[in-house]
């Protein structure tokens, strides 16, 4: 959090255009690395629905999965585009 806020501040005082980007469904294209099997959900329909389970392969919010997935695409996406990771924050 102080990275931002020492980003913002320097910003300011340069003069620099800043944006801001917020993506609500982040954590819906994380690819996953390992196997993750859920309940089939209530209102699906699928008769055999008895003792029958969904193999997940994109993470979901609430599976501790998911922040890791999205940072390492994020990550790689970044890396990319020629930036460089900080060992600071």
């Amino acid at each position: 959090m102080n990275s931002i806020r020492v980003s913002l501040s320097i910003a300011s005082n340069l003069g620099w255009d800043s944006q801001l980007l917020d993506v609500n469904n982040a954590f819906l294209h994380g690819n996953l690395m390992e196997e993750v099997y859920m309940k089939i959900p209530l209102g699906f329909s699928y008769e055999k629905r008895e003792g029958k389970v969904c193999k997940l392969r994109k993470t979901l919010y609430g599976i501790k999965q998911s922040p890791c997935t999205w940072f390492d695409r994020f990550i790689k996406a970044i890396l990319r585009f020629g930036y460089k990771q900080s060992n600071g924050d």
